[in-house]
């Protein structure tokens, strides 16, 4: 299990990777209130013809300084480079990176930046272009937690389950557990002062490779905890580990371990970095902790810490320490704090939903930082303290009246008139507060889907629920969708599953055994022709009302876990999967990936705007996307 589902409970991939670059630089001082210079472009000319990419940039996975002594901090919303001037510029995958989701980084010994992402291999970018790297270059693992540079210029990667990756500019050479390695998934490396190379892994401990001979340490043998996070090398020798479970010393040959009762702000460490002093600080869940050998001293959100999430640490030349939090970037010269954002556009880059309004502005609900709202010029963000149900948004609707209706993962749902706030819960008539997904029916009622508790309808003045004993074909509705004739389709993802239609008087329900492709649907989408297309977890299923017709990754499909789709106004469909977005006209297909400029190759919604753009909701922000004409 990577860290990043365990920690934030995504549904997908791994978000904390920790890794510390600290190099020469001269003295930085960044302005606390950024001001935007003409000059900065927040997202430079493009090198994907048609795409533009949006994501928040505040939540930081990894610091390093280069050479000319500017900051770079990655995240989830892609890369952005701070220079000491106080300007700075913000890189997505429309500017070339790989992807936008980025979990490590490091300089190589010519200057050259190197970014590691969670399932696009890792980018190369020397000031001026960029390069990819993948599997198909000889790489173990498309999802790079970890990088780092040995004694003899060589990049090593640490991947999510292909081991590692040693490359020395022209060739590969990767290792896994039947080579020594303890597990294959790789969360850190350190180089030590005798050349040896030191892997942490998510769960079988951390392994020493001096280039002929692996050995590897668990609790067995005195590490605190299996699950490494980080590691770094202290002064003395000694390798520092941060864990699940604290802290561990090691010497070479002995262990000692630290956690909370000794003084540790939590025992969940991050991040790891050596001070110009001798000190070692430690980033955790719960804040920052510094040890001098002797005694613990903690800081947290109350001293002037952006957030109490430290993902990673840099020192700087003039000994202040960087932290990279869920926040943003915070700087401490060990008197006083200031903490360093780039301007918010979306709440969070974990899009889960799309749906464009009647004034045409698009909201996006996010996994866990509310909604926001773009006109096409300006954002604006709603959580709970707006009045919102909660801020975990799983879908959204537009109502006839124009209201917006907001579906949450456990606190209901709520409706926002553009002016005020009400929330709908069992309480008050909803049947279930998981809400999966919410329709328009002809009338103009509105049907919610549920996890547990099937579909309800509400007129505006009364609730109905329909189950299994009515028809349905399971009670954990997916989706819901209209067909051209009125009837409401549902799409259902436990037990049986497949999908069940509803023409207001009786029930039918399709499955496998039907021809649809897969009985667990995530999406439905009625296209101009009048035929529904489910989005399955093995491909796609289009059905006449007669005859069913599959489509899957052997047919030209991105990816056969397809988790949302629309209709553009030219007639074709567009489907969002794990592995992309496709577009099929009826006959050809053409996918598009983070190579093409996506924010990410996880795609969870699709929308369509009146101008014919396509808006993509990924893991690492949204992409839009103009065909040409």
């Amino acid at each position: 299990m990577s860290q990043k589902s365990a920690t934030q409970k995504l549904i997908v991939l791994g978000l904390v990777i920790l890794f510390l670059v600290g190099c020469q630089m001269a003295p930085m001082s960044i302005p606390t209130t950024i001001s935007m210079p003409t000059s900065m472009p927040m997202s430079p000319s493009g090198a994907h013809s048609g795409w533009t990419s949006y994501a928040n940039a505040n939540e930081v996975n990894g610091l390093a300084f280069d050479k000319a002594g500017n900051l770079w901090a990655v995240g989830s919303g892609g890369v952005v480079e701070w220079r000491p001037d106080g300007t700075y510029t913000h890189y997505t995958t429309t500017d070339g990176l790989v992807d936008n989701y980025v979990l490590s980084i490091a300089m190589a010994p010519d200057g050259a930046l190197w970014f590691g992402a969670n399932g696009g291999g890792v980018s190369r970018f020397d000031g001026k272009s960029w390069k990819r790297y993948t599997s198909d270059n000889g790489l173990a693992n498309n999802h790079v937690n970890s990088i780092a540079v040995a004694k003899d210029s060589a990049l090593w990667f640490g991947t999510d389950g292909g081991g590692v990756s040693r490359f020395d500019g022209t060739s590969s050479k990767s290792y896994t557990s039947a080579d020594g390695l303890a597990d294959n998934h790789v969360t850190s490396i350190a180089v030590a002062p005798d050349g040896a190379l030191w892997f942490g892994t998510d769960g079988g401990g951390v392994s020493r490779f001096d280039g002929a001979s692996w050995k590897s340490y668990t609790t067995d043998d005195g590490l605190v905890d299996n699950q490494i996070n980080s590691i770094a090398v202290a002064p003395d020798g000694a390798l520092w580990f941060g864990t699940w479970g604290g802290v561990s010393r090691f010497d070479g040959t002995a262990w000692k371990n630290y956690t909370t009762a000794f003084g540790l702000v939590s025992d969940l460490v991050f991040s790891i970095a050596v001070a110009p002093d001798g000190a070692l600080w430690f980033g955790t869940s719960d804040g920052a902790s510094r040890f001098d050998g002797t005694a613990w001293k903690n800081y947290t959100a109350a001293d002037g810490l952006a957030n109490i999430n430290v993902q990673s640490i840099a020192v700087a030349k003039d000994g202040a320490l960087w932290f990279g939090t869920n926040g943003g970037v915070s700087r401490f010269d060990g008197k006083s704090w200031k903490s360093y954002t780039t301007p918010d556009n979306l709440a969070d880059n974990y899009v889960t939903s799309i749906v464009v309004a009647s004034d045409d502005a698009l909201w996006f609900g996010t996994y866990k930082d509310g909604v926001s709202r773009f006109d096409g010029t300006t954002w604006k963000s709603y959580t709970t303290a707006d009045g919102l149900a909660s801020d975990e948004i799983v879908c959204i609707a537009v109502a006839p009246d124009k209201a917006l209706w907001f579906g949450t993962y456990k606190d209901g749902v709520s409706r926002f008139d553009g002016t005020s706030w009400k929330k709908y819960a069992t309480a008050t008539g909803l049947t279930d507060n998981g809400t999966s997904s919410i329709a328009v029916a002809p009338d103009g009622a509105l049907w919610f889907g549920t996890y547990s508790s099937g579909a309800a309808r509400f007129d505006g003045t009364t609730w109905k629920r329909y189950t299994k004993t009515d028809g349905l074909a399971d009670n954990h509705v997916q989706a819901i969708a209209v067909a051209s004739d009125g009837a409401l389709w549902f799409s259902t993802y436990g037990g049986t599953g497949g999908v069940s239609r509803f023409d207001g008087k009786s029930w039918k329900s399709y499955t496998s055994a039907d021809g649809l492709v897969n009985d667990k649907v995530l999406s439905i989408t009625a296209a101009q022709d009048g035929a529904l297309w489910f989005g399955t977890e093995s491909g796609v299923s289009r059905f006449d009302g007669t005859s069913w017709k599959s489509y899957t990754s052997a047919d030209g499909l991105a990816g056969d876990y397809v988790t949302s789709s629309v209709v553009a106004p030219d007639g074709a469909l567009w489907f969002g999967t794990g592995s992309g977005a496709s577009r099929f006209d009826g006959k050809s297909w053409t996918s598009y990936t983070t190579a093409d400029g996506l924010a990410n190759d996880w795609v969870f919604s699709v929308a369509v705007t009146r101008d014919g753009a396509l808006w993509f909701g990924t893991q690492g922000g949204v992409s839009r996307y103009q065909p040409k004409k």
